[in-house]
């Protein structure tokens, strides 16, 4: 049902390397891979979010892989420029985006 040892194992990755990546035991990785429990909500958030999947992919509910991650293809200035962005209401982000508008123009 679960694709977590399929993805796993296209990344090369040990279930331990997987459970550090993602903050569990190297046994409940076993666990879920063999069906002999589930993984929880937060759990497959995690997973989809290693492997760069839906959760409906991960969860063998869809076959198209979803890459939905695209805060992995961002460097580490622009993830924080967006946290920081993502914090401030709708009225201070549009005063932060004209003022980087501004500071673009004054630039060229």
């Amino acid at each position: 049902m679960y694709r977590i040892k399929q993805l796993r194992e296209d990344k090369k990755l040990s279930q331990r390397a997987l459970a550090q990546k993602i903050g569990v035991s190297a046994k409940a990785v076993n666990f879920w891979e063999s069906g002999r429990v589930d993984p929880s909500a937060h759990s497959i958030s995690l997973l989809a979010d290693e492997f760069g999947c839906t959760c409906d992919y991960l969860l063998g509910r869809e076959d198209d892989f979803g890459n939905v991650n695209v805060m992995k293809e961002l460097t580490e200035t622009e993830r924080s420029w967006l946290e920081l962005l993502h914090r401030l209401s709708d009225r201070r982000q549009s005063q932060a985006l004209d003022y980087i508008r501004y500071l673009i123009e004054k630039d060229n």
